[in-house]
C-alpha cells in the first residue's frame, strides 16, 4: 500500500468526485493540464534563456521531454523536411 499524508476522508471525496466525471470530461481535463504544463515549461526555458529564439526554446523543451536522442532525431527530421519544402 502506498503511504500518503492525505486524510482518508479527503482521499475518498477526491476519488468519488473523480468517478462522477464523464470520460470525455476526464480527457478534456487531462488535455488542459498537459497544455498548462507545456506552457509552464516553455516559460521556464524562456526565463532561463531570454535570448533564445522560439526554435531554440522548442528544441530545449523537446530535449527535456524526450531526451537528447529522440529530440535530435525529431529536430534533424524537421530540418530535412524544411529544406525539402515539406
Amino acid at each position: 500500500m502506498m503511504r500518503t499524508d492525505t486524510d482518508p476522508g479527503a482521499a475518498n471525496a477526491y476519488v468519488s468526485a473523480f468517478a462522477a466525471v464523464s470520460g470525455a470530461e476526464r480527457v478534456a481535463r487531462a488535455v488542459q493540464m498537459a497544455e498548462e504544463a507545456r506552457a509552464v515549461a516553455l516559460a521556464g526555458i524562456r526565463f532561463r534563456g531570454p535570448g533564445k529564439s522560439e526554435a531554440e526554446v522548442f528544441a530545449e523543451w523537446l530535449r527535456l521531454l524526450h531526451g537528447d536522442v529522440v529530440a535530435g532525431t525529431v529536430l534533424a527530421t524537421r530540418r530535412t523536411s524544411e529544406l525539402n519544402g515539406s
